[in-house]
């Protein structure tokens, strides 16, 4: 008990000599004293001037220092730090348990400049001097470690589990920083930025408990011109071994203006409920956070696991609905000019993320666009680069999202400007002139090195698409793509009271990309089809078609110009709209017969119950060499070329008349029963149909002059066998046929 006693007396003894020597020290002492020292032993060790203004002042319960006016510059006299206060605090008490609590810690009126000259020295460069170090029996004492030095060592505690196992207090009652200002200048290449205002304040830090955080600062650049006002404002929390972090009632907010919003303003805030990272585990869970950019809201719950090894994500993702258009407006961006004025307001997402980096699943993905819902799945792995979709969309109007229709004389505007540019990149490129203008200027279809790295495995199926203004029903596209080579196992759909179905093959692994395409139509109405594609009036009927080409190329020009391939076709119960063939046959006979068409009430179309072909596909030529249609009355035969390029069109048909034409004129007689009247169908079908067929007058010339010659025939046949009856009577039937043959040689 006496020595436990004589112990305890001691240490509160040695405790009341330092409390003795620490008020000794705070009131005897003047740490003014000393400004002198400090100044010449930061002269001695650097190239700056350090300069204190105001006192230096002790404090003893709690136990602190306090600096003001402090100010460090260059030899030169260029400004480097200034500080208007320094104040530091620690509990005395705290300090005699080993376990500091510190009770302030002030820095205010901090500023630092940063600058770069003209040749490109920093002035934060070379700022300490240094030392040689020559003392020979000093180095060799450092190399060689005495007895006590080892002893020592030995002592130390190197065990890593006995060090975590020893209590850590952390207790700061105050932490403010500011006015803070940092300054950086390039005069080499006159670039700017600063912080400025740079506030920190956070009040209670103890361990395990959740502290307030507040900071709020302002940045600006000069290139480019970006300013950028923050707030931020949060509760902390730090565990006692430092594993494991939340932040909880997270609110910021920014206001950025400057050269990429057109010196507009634009409102951004990163907010959430809590944010934890938990360092033993290898995790962090963000829960309800929100960001927002303008009008843009972007909300996601996500859980990621195994951070030090592969991240492993669980959560989901929001985009509410927001207008693009007013997105763009307000950070000073021009709105994208469409068709359709209400588009581009209604954009949103949803989904759902599961996986890891390597391999990530995105389902119950829900696209809103407009009045447009994308629903379905997609898989990334990325070992592979591979992509797996499964997407689903209701209506979708494209051409409600096409720019605008060009006016003539905007149009004329565009071409010149065109024009010039043209003429511009021609006086400018040595070896322009020897390309065609076409070929210089001609987009090119596919990014080829972009299809190269595809690896996709495609299902998509749309209810309903409208696209240049055609309708498609249940359109599905079923396509994968690998190794440069796109392969469309099924793109179909229901268009136009009809169906088809394509199968295709892209082969874009040179620089001059195949393709293999197979196309069946059945009972497609061609009629509204080409109505609506382009605005054409020229046939109608239910098609049906199969079709196989081959072509290579990566521009229309050349694809279409390569194409080969060959196709049968087949039309049920239409019309040919804008002429009559009926009439126009009439009108043949009726030169034949050597009469006048009185019937004027003719229809302006050539109804058929059926009509059927093959065409054979050479570059932009389609040639039909075998065209047959049952008209009424009528049978027609014709051969043809049509130009895929110009849509014009070259064909000959001819017309035999089989039944009542509807006039007296163009009866079917003895004289024309077997004639065939020529018709000639050529120019463009953008013009007026009504001009594209005619007679074929050269040809004609022909027919009326071999119908009179078989008319004369006829008549003086007639009139033979008249007196070869009269003469020879009904038994010299031998004769008859002598003479019979000799007349018709004279013809």
């Amino acid at each position: 008990m006496r020595i436990l006693k004589v112990t305890l007396l001691s240490l509160l003894a040695l405790i009341a000599l330092f409390v003795i020597a620490v008020v000794t020290i705070t009131a005897t002492i003047d740490p003014n004293d000393y400004k002198t020292d400090i100044e010449s032993v930061v002269a001695q060790n650097s190239t700056l001037k350090l300069t204190i203004k105001g006192d230096l002042e002790w404090s003893f319960m709690p136990l602190g220092v306090d600096i003001k006016d402090v100010t460090l510059e260059h030899l030169n006299g260029n400004p480097f730090t200034k500080v208007n206060q320094l104040t530091a605090q620690v509990g005395l008490l705290s300090l005699l348990k080993l376990n500091p609590q510190v009770h302030k810690i002030i820095l205010d009126g901090l500023v630092v400049i940063l600058e770069k000259d003209e040749q490109g020295q920093a002035n934060w460069e070379n700022i300490t001097v240094k030392k040689e170090v020559s003392n020979q029996n000093n180095s060799s004492a450092e190399s060689t470690p005495s007895a006590n030095t080892q002893d020592t060592s030995s002592a130390i505690n190197t065990n890593p589990e006995q060090t975590l196992k020893s209590d850590f207090k952390l207790e700061i009652e105050e932490v403010a920083i500011t006015n803070t200002t940092i300054r950086y200048r390039d005069k080499q290449s006159n670039h700017s930025a600063s912080l400025e205002d740079f506030n920190l304040r956070a009040n209670s830090i103890t361990l395990g408990n959740a502290f307030p955080l507040n900071i709020h600062f302002k940045i600006s650049n000069s290139s480019p011109k970006l300013d950028i006002n923050a707030k931020i404002a949060a509760a902390i929390t730090i565990d006692s071994n430092m594993k494991q972090f939340a932040i909880r009632q997270l609110k910021s907010n920014y206001e950025l203006a400057g050269a990429p919003f057109e010196e507009n303003t634009v409102e951004a805030s990163f907010s959430g409920n809590s944010i934890t990272a938990n360092l033993n585990e290898g995790s962090v869970s963000l829960n309800q956070i929100a960001l927002k950019f303008a009008n843009l809201t972007l909300n996601t719950t996500m859980d990621i696991h195994s951070l030090s090894k592969q991240p492993k994500l669980d959560g989901s993702l929001d985009i509410p609905v927001f207008s693009l258009q007013a997105l763009l407006s307000s950070v000073g961006q021009p709105t994208i000019q469409t068709t359709d004025s209400n588009v581009l307001k209604r954009i949103g997402l949803k989904s759902t993320l599961n996986g890891s980096i390597e391999d990530l699943d995105i389902k119950n993905l829900d696209i809103q666009l407009d009045d447009t819902h994308y629903t379905g799945s997609l898989n990334y792995l990325a070992a592979k680069q591979f992509v797996t979709a499964n997407i689903k969309g209701t209506e979708l109007n494209i051409d409600r999202y096409l720019p605008p229709a060009v006016t003539p004389v905007t149009q004329a505007s565009q071409t010149i400007e065109r024009m010039a540019s043209k003429d511009a990149e021609t006086s400018n490129t040595d070896n322009s002139t020897s390309l065609p203008s076409n070929a210089r200027t001609e987009p090119q279809l596919l990014p080829l090195e972009t299809i190269r790295l595809l690896n996709l495995d495609i299902s998509f199926i749309q209810q309903k698409l409208i696209a240049k203004n055609l309708k498609l029903n249940n359109l599905t596209l079923l396509m994968k793509a690998a190794n440069g080579v796109i392969t469309v196992t099924e793109a179909s759909g229901k268009l136009y009271e009809g169906h088809f179905d394509v199968n295709a093959k892209i082969d874009a692994s040179s620089d001059n990309p195949k393709w293999a395409i197979n196309k069946t139509v059945n009972n497609i109405q061609i009629m509204p089809l080409l109505k609506d594609f382009q605005d054409l009036e020229i046939i109608s009927g239910g098609i049906n078609l199969n079709a196989s080409i081959k072509t290579a190329g990566n521009t229309v020009s050349t694809i279409r110009s390569a194409a080969q391939g060959s196709a049968s076709f087949d039309f049920d119960q239409g019309a040919l709209h804008g002429f009559n063939l009926t009439k126009l046959t009439c009108e043949g006979v009726a030169l034949i017969n050597r009469d006048k068409v009185t019937k004027s009430d003719w229809s302006d179309e050539s109804q058929f119950q059926s009509m059927k072909g093959s065409l054979t596909i050479d570059g932009n030529q389609f040639i039909n060499k075998n065209i047959t249609a049952a008209m009424s009355g009528l049978a027609l035969i014709g051969k043809g070329v049509v130009n895929a390029e110009t849509l014009n069109v070259n064909y000959g048909i001819d017309l035999k008349a089989i039944g009542d034409l509807g006039d007296n004129a163009c009866r079917v007689n003895e004289k024309v029963k077997d004639l065939a009247i020529p018709i000639l169908c050529k120019g463009s079908l953008n013009d007026d149909p009504a001009k594209l067929c005619d007679l074929d007058y050269s040809r004609m010339e022909d027919l009326v002059a071999a119908a009179g010659k078989k008319e004369l025939e006829r008549k003086a046949e007639k009139e033979v066998n008249k007196l070869l009856d009269k003469h020879l009577g009904d038994d010299d039937s031998d004769t008859k046929e002598s003479v019979k043959k000799i007349f018709k040689g004279l013809f």
